[in-house]
């Protein structure tokens, strides 16, 4: 039986009993007679069975008479025209892919839900603004219910910062005249659609955005940046000036840095830029977090045309600030210090030239001259001298002068411009008492100190006074007899007003160092003087010989003892006598040069520790030493220490048989002489294993009792 010829009742009932849409479908394209009857099977079949996903495929696709069979030529099975495909309805898929008419069709069904968003947040109005399909846009925007500010889940982009992203400059017209968009809405880094707009360097979105009497231009981004000084950064020029076209420009809004826009033209060296901030009356005193201003940066950057403007702006403006006045202390300092510290001379001379205060301070009351000298600028030291006002006396925190810098730091052309000034004080003393002088000395600056000392007047005596960070209380001499600087010593003693007997911190005095040094020059030059006290004047003095002892120079102990009034027993406080610090410190030669001195010499002089000469000379092993002394009548052969020990106890303990051979030939020395412990000479060997000294002691003790049975 033919198929076709069957009642369309049963045709349709077949077709309703189908499980597949491609099985109603191959039935409908039967023949022309299937096909009218049963095409409204195959849209039933869809809308029941399968989502009405035809309605997706028309959408995406653009057909029309497909949308418009499944939506109005099924009045008891009409298709869910918010049905989700992929995450999209079919609004979504019309506005994504243009299809103006099946978006006009869906609009007009009165369930559809114009908002829908899927899982990224993407609604219709969003994604015809990101694709730039402008009626699409239109038409959504006449619905009743368009919500035109919903955002997108991934980045936080409403449509209309998505239309400004992808330059829709129509769109995002139309979003904000007719949707009445949210201009300052901001996305997931907190930016404004003005941002986008910037970044993209769009000046027709920029001027439709700028003419919304909402927009917020003191609106700060994720980074603190408002949109001023984000094209600053971006250095669009022409958007910027645009920006400051607008009522509010809020040209001193500040980003997390405390720093403007006009501080980021700076930074950028945009000339431009920054003159059309200063017209529009940007703060050119604001600080950073630094303290540094936008003059402060132009100066950093030696940027003399920056520079020139920002000057030409303040002379314009009295208002912004007066460079007649001191300008602060803070971490960052003030422009003149600043230009002068970095050597900038032309930048100096200009801000002098428009009047700056040349005296200003740094936050270590420090003026430029005070760094100039320090930094030896002679360039920067003649420009700042040659200003009227230049304080030459002014003084820092440490109360030192231009000219202290300028010796301690051993910059002798600026040391001499200065000393030009007929009004310098060259003896001005810091806040411990030192001078130019004393800092050119005590840093060895020689040729620094020279020229100072050629000025009349100066004061050669002064004493420093630090106590921190290590105590120093010397004078010049003191410096150049350390230094063995020979020009700076033949200078200064040259000088009658020199005091050369000043004592530093350490108890010396200028002959006391050079006798420490065993600078024979030195000393043969200190002699000279009249004035020189070659002796201790005090318990905490060192004595010049006694110096010379213990440190073994044997040369100026000899010059020393030349001095008619030197006292050659003379120690250091508590401390022993020259002869015996000499033997102590190992110095046998100096020793004999003592000892030759004869009956001017204490031969019996004793250590704290009742030690004489002659048992320590015995203790170290120094024969010559301990020959000499015995050969003196005056010498105490058996004089024992604070133990009771003898030179011979010790001579025995130590084991010099030498020492001990020549002591047991002394008929004074006595050998049976015992320490606090009852330890006599022999015994004295027998405990360190001197073997040798032993059987001489035995020798000598059996040799004694001969003697002594003999005599009997």
């Amino acid at each position: 039986m033919n198929l076709l010829a069957l009642p369309s009742e049963l045709l349709l009932y077949i077709a309703a009993s189908l499980p597949r849409a491609k099985d109603i479908l191959s039935f409908v394209l039967v023949s022309r007679t299937t096909s009218a009857l049963l095409l409204s099977s195959l849209y039933k079949f869809n809308i029941q069975r399968q989502n009405s996903s035809a309605l997706h495929w028309a959408a995406r696709y653009g057909k029309l008479h497909v949308a418009e069979v499944m939506l109005h030529h099924h009045r008891h099975h009409r298709p869910d025209v918010n049905a989700v495909y992929h995450t999209y309805t079919p609004l979504v898929y019309a506005a994504i892919h243009g299809s103006e008419s099946i978006v006009k069709i869906l609009l007009t069904m009165p369930q559809i839900s114009v908002n829908f968003q899927n899982e990224q947040g993407r609604c219709a109005l969003w994604c015809a603004a990101l694709q730039g399909f402008t009626k699409i846009v239109k038409d959504l925007l006449q619905h009743p219910d368009i919500q035109v500010d919903l955002p997108e889940r991934e980045y936080g982009l409403t449509p209309l910062a998505a239309a400004v992203v992808k330059g829709h400059a129509p769109i995002v017209e139309r979003l904000i005249h007719i949707g009445r968009a949210n201009v300052n809405a901001p996305d997931r880094w907190r930016r404004t659609p003005i941002f986008h707009a910037i970044r993209r360097q769009d000046s027709a979105i920029l001027e439709v955005l700028l003419a919304d009497d909402r927009l917020d231009l003191s609106w700060r981004d994720g980074l603190g940046r408002t949109p001023l000084i984000y094209s600053v950064l971006k250095g669009q020029t022409v958007l910027t000036k645009m920006l400051l076209g607008h009522p509010q420009p809020c040209v001193d809004i500040r980003d997390p840095d405390n720093r403007t826009a006009l501080w980021h033209a700076v930074h950028q060296g945009d000339e431009e830029l920054v003159q059309l901030l200063l017209d529009s009356g940007s703060d050119i005193n604001a600080r950073d977090i630094e303290g540094a201003t936008p003059l402060h940066l132009s100066i950093r950057q030696e940027n003399m045309s920056l520079v020139q403007k920002m000057l030409s702006h303040l002379r314009r403006d009295h208002s912004t600030a007066t460079p007649g006045v001191n300008h602060g202390v803070s971490s960052e300092p003030p422009p003149l210090c600043l230009a002068t510290s970095q050597g900038s001379e032309d930048i100096v001379r200009l801000l002098l030239d428009h009047d700056w205060n040349v005296n200003e301070v740094d936050a270590e009351g420090r003026t430029p001259l005070h760094l100039a000298a320090e930094n030896g600028d002679r360039p920067v030291v003649r420009a700042l001298l040659n200003h009227t006002d230049v304080d030459l006396h002014a003084r820092d925190q440490w109360e030192s002068t231009a000219l202290h810098e300028a010796a301690k730091r051993g910059h002798l052309a600026v040391v001499k411009l200065l000393l030009a000034e007929p009004s310098i004080d060259v003896n001005a003393k810091d806040r411990n008492g030192a001078t130019p002088l004393w800092w050119a000395t005590r840093r060895n600056h020689n040729s620094v100190a020279a020229r100072l000392l050629a000025k009349p007047n100066v004061d050669i005596n002064a004493v420093g006074q630090f106590e921190r960070p290590l105590a120093d209380r010397s004078t010049s001499l003191h410096h150049a007899v350390e230094g063995r600087a020979t020009l700076v010593i033949r200078l200064l003693l040259l000088e009658k007003s020199l005091d050369p007997n000043i004592l530093d911190h350490q108890g010396r005095t200028p002959l006391g160092w050079a006798a420490c040094q065993g600078d024979v020059e030195t000393v043969g030059w200190l002699l000279t003087r009249r004035d020189i006290q070659v002796n201790a004047a005090n318990q905490n003095e060192q004595p010049p010989l006694w110096l010379a002892a213990w440190h073994g120079h044997i040369q100026v102990v000899r010059l020393l003892l030349q001095c008619r009034d030197i006292d050659i027993n003379q120690g250091w406080g508590g401390y022993v006598p020259p002869l015996l610090a000499a033997i102590i410190a190992g110095h046998p030669d100096v020793a004999m040069t003592l000892l030759a001195c004869g009956e001017r010499l204490e031969i019996n002089a004793q250590t704290y520790q009742r030690e004489c000469a002659l048992s320590l000379a015995a203790r170290y092993g120094h024969l010559q030493v301990v020959d000499t002394i015995l050969q003196d009548h005056r010498a105490d052969r058996n004089s024992v220490d604070d133990e009771g020990r003898t030179a011979l106890w010790w001579a025995a303990h130590e084991g010099h048989i030498i020492v001990v051979i020549r002591l047991l030939e002394d008929v004074d020395v006595r050998v049976d002489i015992k320490d606090h412990q009852g330890a006599d000479a022999l015994k004295a060997a027998r405990r360190q294993d001197h073997f040798g000294v032993i059987d001489l002691l035995r020798a000598h003790q059996v040799g004694h009792r001969r003697d002594d049975n003999l005599q009997k």
